[in-house]
């Protein structure tokens, strides 16, 4: 499963109980510690030099077009990323997290102007919406002169330059790795000709992979590995003969089962992520303390605490408050029961209408229920008469 280090970067490693994060810091540790052998121990100090460059250039040119495959590109993400994480993660993690990863993928590769892949040229996305001109009626725009010519660019649909921009970015990209990426032998070339695998071979196999392996349907950058930097798709195929599958399989260990407290903070983690407002603050808030090594609850934390439960009851107030008010408009009736109720009267508001509206039931009267004239009644009075029928 996908293991957060503690300041919330990947890749990590986890060596009995202490976190390394980064690339180049888990190199260094691993040839510290004597867990492997170093790999660029061979290496001259330029070449060294050189190693540390093109990383750099990998981190901030390969990783934006990882991200614009597996995570920007709409298609790509339904069909290969998003199953991939749900195969890792358990309900209802599925539906929280990765959304959050592909939120995060899409601000790094946002400054490369990328932005249609999300919706990967739909024609109901946006993408085709005019304006100005073509925004008129057709016999508007006949009475309008052309006072000046579309450009190239203005002349290209959305696609069209969405895809020569994508493609200018992997030819810069990946015509430096093809240059770096040589070696005497076509079959296995490697960053270092005169050198064996090193640690930026294995960083170039990692990016490259990414972009080779997957499969996605909107597969430009392996096509672009194919067609134009043959010697680049032979890189990835030889590093997974030699170095992987000789190895065997990797000693994969089966995790320790979370803890229901452990696994409700996750879900109450992501579900606090994806709140407007809260939710940036808050990350900010986990990656301040874990930078800073912060452990139990600070000023900081009691302030966020205290923040998310007032907004909390605020929402839920206001939610009560709206369900329990009348539609904007309706004037506002009641039915109230008269004095002489009926039976309608059991039937709620209902019966009370009707009640109202059909009047009180006067019962007729008997002469049980006239009373004397002293006591205010018509004078009616009972008398015993003793009658012989014949």
């Amino acid at each position: 499963m996908l293991i957060l280090s503690g300041i919330d970067l990947l890749p990590a490693l986890n060596h009995e109980g202490s976190w390394t994060s980064g690339f180049q810091p888990i190199v260094q540790y691993l040839a510290s510690e004597a867990l492997c052998d170093d790999l660029d121990e061979n290496l001259s100090p330029i070449q060294r030099a050189d190693s540390v460059a093109y990383s750099a250039y990998l981190r901030a040119h390969a990783g934006p077009l990882v991200d614009l495959s597996l995570y920007v590109s709409a298609a790509n993400w339904a069909t290969a990323t998003r199953p991939a994480y749900s195969s890792l993660l358990s309900f209802p993690l599925t539906w929280t997290v990765p959304t959050l990863i592909r939120s995060e993928a899409i601000k790094r590769a946002e400054h490369l102007g990328l932005a249609e892949l999300d919706s990967d040229f739909d024609p109901s996305s946006g993408l085709h919406l005019s304006s100005g001109r073509d925004a008129l009626p057709e016999t508007f725009r006949r009475h309008i002169p052309l006072m000046t010519k579309k450009t190239v660019h203005e002349e290209m649909t959305p696609e069209q330059a969405t895809a020569i921009r994508l493609f200018g970015l992997t030819e810069d990209c990946l015509t430096v790795l093809d240059d770096l990426i040589k070696g005497e032998d076509e079959d296995h070339p490697r960053s270092f000709a005169e050198a064996s695998i090193t640690s930026l071979d294995c960083l170039a196999f990692g990016y490259l992979a990414l972009m080779q392996k997957p499969a996605v349907p909107r597969a430009f950058l392996k096509d672009w590995l194919e067609s134009k930097t043959p010697r680049l798709h032979k890189f990835v195929d030889s590093m997974l003969a030699l170095s992987i599958a000789e190895r065997g399989e990797l000693p994969w260990t089966v995790p320790d089962p979370t803890s229901a407290v452990r696994f409700s903070g996750r879900v109450f983690d992501s579900v606090l992520r994806h709140l407007p407002n809260v939710g940036e603050r808050y990350a900010s808030e986990v990656r301040h303390r874990a930078e800073q090594q912060t452990k139990g609850l600070d000023q900081r934390a009691m302030m966020l605490i205290a923040g998310v439960v007032l907004t909390g009851l605020a929402t839920g107030y206001g939610f009560q408050t709206y369900r329990a008010m009348q539609p904007f408009g309706a004037p506002t009736q009641s039915w109230q029961p008269r004095r002489t109720q009926s039976r309608l009267s059991e039937f709620g508001q209902l019966g009370s209408m009707l009640s109202s509206a059909m009047g009180p039931i006067q019962p007729m009267p008997s002469g049980l229920d006239f009373g004397t004239r002293d006591d205010g009644g018509p004078g009616g009075r009972l008398v015993e008469v003793d009658a012989e029928v014949d």
